[in-house]
């Protein structure tokens, strides 16, 4: 079956913030990071049940290497990023999100 990905304005915020903050405290590690989130992306993608459910029939896909998530619903044949957060921040922030 073939997913269509369908990522929150604010999770592209959070992604190029984190990536910002990270690159500042340690150069080259921003693009790595990036780079983790892709394949983290991919993994969803590939594998759309491969996690398991949480809060409201959402998954958490974990970015390897980097305390961060990408919290994600699958809906039919959309898969829905809702947040792409540190796992210590605000954990639930994300929870009003929708298509």
């Amino acid at each position: 079956m073939s997913y269509q990905l369908v990522i929150h304005e604010e999770a592209y915020r959070e992604l190029d913030e984190a990536e910002r903050f990270i690159e500042a405290r340690r150069t080259g590690y921003g693009l790595q990071f990036r780079e983790e989130v892709a394949a983290c992306l991919r993994f969803i993608v590939d594998r759309p049940t491969g996690h398991a459910l949480r809060r409201a029939g959402f998954r958490y896909g974990i970015v390897r290497r980097f305390p961060y998530r990408v919290v994600y619903k699958v809906d039919g044949e959309v898969i829905f990023i809702a947040a792409i957060y540190h796992g210590k921040r605000k954990p639930f922030g994300w929870m009003g999100r929708r298509t």
